[in-house]
């Protein structure tokens, strides 16, 4: 998860594990990251606030879902930071010194902790998901549900903290991000722990709760005496789950493959992308690199087609927006042309007023009289 910033395109060979972003600002894959960066903060902004500020959002699953918004929009920053270091580097605008320190705390060290923080609010998620079903006495509260987040992030700071160490700066020209400097055991142990525990393990246990889940839906719509309201709720809330955790897991793939080739081969992924021998490898590795960044984008947009509370959400914020910004204007010509007619109505009303004012004086000087 590193980046480098190139004036021309032989910097492939000095690469590592982040997308190749040439210097020229009309690059494809430079601005296709800068846009899935900024798109992916918009929506998951909005989430975290819609779940602090609404009511009907502030329970359990929604609380997991603004965490997992809030590892996307990590993930964004991220991702954006990691562009804009690359670019000063290449505009000789920040010293070795300052480049090692910004990669260590905004490049590396972010989008390994936006990953992990993400798989470990998905297994919550789904472990929230099966006491839901199978044990509905005992639910989740929302109490329990902020301090399992809160250990979430725990454990993803202790995973991502020795990144803090081992990430430095190439010593050639162009400088740039890298996880490592060169490749040892400690290298393989790190590429393997993560396989194990960022990926397989956590993937193995997601999907066996959520068949679980499904196989015990199954048997409930069959005869219960639940509501069809209650299993309806129950059915979508799982599929969208399901959904955002098999599309996560197939963004992370590549990332997590080529974890376990560069560990076999003993390689980084610098010398597999050069390396003749290794055309497959090479491909996924350059698949790594793109895929992961748009994971903080198709998160919202899974919430809006399965969840009717975030699409009002989504909804009501895009009215807002575009309300204030469009019709300002033609409201305000409306206004003025309603202000005429209601001050001419009101002249007329004012004149009439005083008409009968006149005539109630008149016949109260004639009846005194």
């Amino acid at each position: 998860m590193n980046i480098t910033v190139c004036p021309t395109s032989n910097c492939e060979k000095l690469s590592n594990t982040t997308p190749i972003i040439n210097g020229t600002i009309g690059d494809p894959t430079w601005l296709s990251l800068i846009l899935a960066g900024f798109i992916g903060i918009i929506p998951n902004v909005t989430i975290i606030l819609g779940v602090h500020y609404k009511k009907s959002l502030r329970k359990p699953t929604y609380y997991l879902l603004a965490n997992l918004a809030l590892c996307d929009l990590l993930l964004s920053v991220g991702s954006l930071c990691t562009i804009a270091i690359g670019i000063l580097s290449l505009q000789n605008k920040i010293s070795r010194e300052a480049h090692t320190l910004l990669c260590k705390i905004l490049g590396v060290f972010p989008l390994y902790l936006s990953y992990s923080a993400s798989v470990q609010t998905l297994m919550i998620i789904s472990g929230e998901r099966y006491q839901a079903i199978f044990r509905p006495t005992s639910q989740l509260t929302a109490k329990k549900a902020k301090f399992l987040c809160v250990i979430a992030w725990i454990i993803s700071s202790l995973i991502s903290f020795p990144f803090t160490i081992t990430t430095t700066i190439s010593k050639k020209w162009p400088r740039h991000c890298q996880a490592f400097s060169t490749y040892t055991n400690w290298t393989t142990a790190i590429y393997m722990i993560l396989f194990v525990f960022q990926f397989a393990l956590p993937a193995v246990i997601i999907i066996t709760l959520y068949s679980l889940i499904l196989h015990r839906l199954k048997k409930t719509v069959r005869g219960r005496n639940e509501s069809n309201k209650s299993k309806h709720l129950k059915r979508r809330t799982i599929y969208m789950l399901l959904t955002t955790t098999i599309i996560f897991l197939i963004f992370a793939a590549p990332w997590a493959i080529s974890l376990v080739i560069m560990a076999i081969t003993g390689t980084l992924p610098a010398e597999i992308i050069v390396h003749p021998a290794y055309p497959t490898a090479r491909e996924i590795v350059k698949i790594s690199r793109f895929m992961l960044p748009f994971t903080a984008i198709y998160n919202p947009i899974v919430y809006c087609i399965f969840n009717r509370n975030i699409r009002n959400l989504y909804l009501s914020c895009c009215c807002h927006f575009f309300s204030t910004k469009t019709t300002v204007a033609p409201t305000m010509q409306v206004n003025n042309k309603d202000d005429l007619t209601s001050k001419a109505n009101s002249n007329t009303n004012k004149e009439m007023k005083n008409n009968y004012s006149k005539l109630d004086a008149v016949g109260a000087s004639t009846s005194h009289l």
